[in-house]
C-alpha cells in the first residue's frame, strides 16, 4: 500500500510541474509584425504568427505591397519548446527562433544561429484568439 501512495505522489508531482511550467510560458494569442521590424523598405508586410500552447504558425500575406503577389497566405506550421520562460523553435540544423514577451502583450522573436544573436522581431499584439487566415497560397 505505501508503495502505491508513493507512486501515486510521484505521478501527481510530475504532472502538476509540466502544467505550471507550460502556464509560465504562455504566449498564446495572435501577433502581427511590426512595421519598425518589417525589412521591406517602408512597405507594408503582412505577417501573422500564432500561438496555440507548443503549435507555432506563420501566415504571410502574398497580396500586401512588399510581396505584391496573389490575394492568399502562406502558411508554416512548427512545434516549439519550452526554454525557461520563452518558446524555441528550431528552424535547420543551425538556427533557432526564439520567442519571448516583449512589454505587456507584445512578442520579441530572436533568432540565433549556433547559439549567437543574428537578428530579431517584433511582433504586435493582435488578438488573444489563435486566428487563421485564408486562402491558403498552393
Amino acid at each position: 500500500m505505501k508503495k502505491t501512495i508513493m507512486l501515486f505522489s510521484l505521478l501527481l508531482a510530475f504532472s502538476c510541474e509540466d502544467k505550471d511550467e507550460a502556464a509560465a510560458v504562455n504566449l498564446d494569442g495572435t501577433y502581427k509584425l511590426s512595421m519598425e521590424s518589417s525589412e521591406c523598405d517602408g512597405e507594408l508586410d503582412v505577417i501573422y504568427i500564432t500561438i496555440d500552447g507548443l503549435a507555432i504558425s506563420n501566415w504571410d500575406y502574398d497580396g500586401d505591397d512588399c510581396d505584391n503577389g496573389d490575394d492568399c497566405y502562406f502558411a508554416e506550421s512548427f512545434t516549439a519548446t519550452i526554454d525557461g520562460d520563452a518558446l524555441s523553435v528550431p528552424n535547420g540544423p543551425t538556427v533557432t527562433m526564439v520567442m519571448a514577451r516583449n512589454g505587456t502583450n507584445g512578442l520579441k522573436v530572436s533568432y540565433s544561429y549556433v547559439g549567437g544573436i543574428i537578428g530579431s522581431e517584433i511582433w504586435d499584439y493582435e488578438s488573444s484568439e489563435i486566428k487563421t487566415y485564408s486562402p491558403i497560397c498552393n
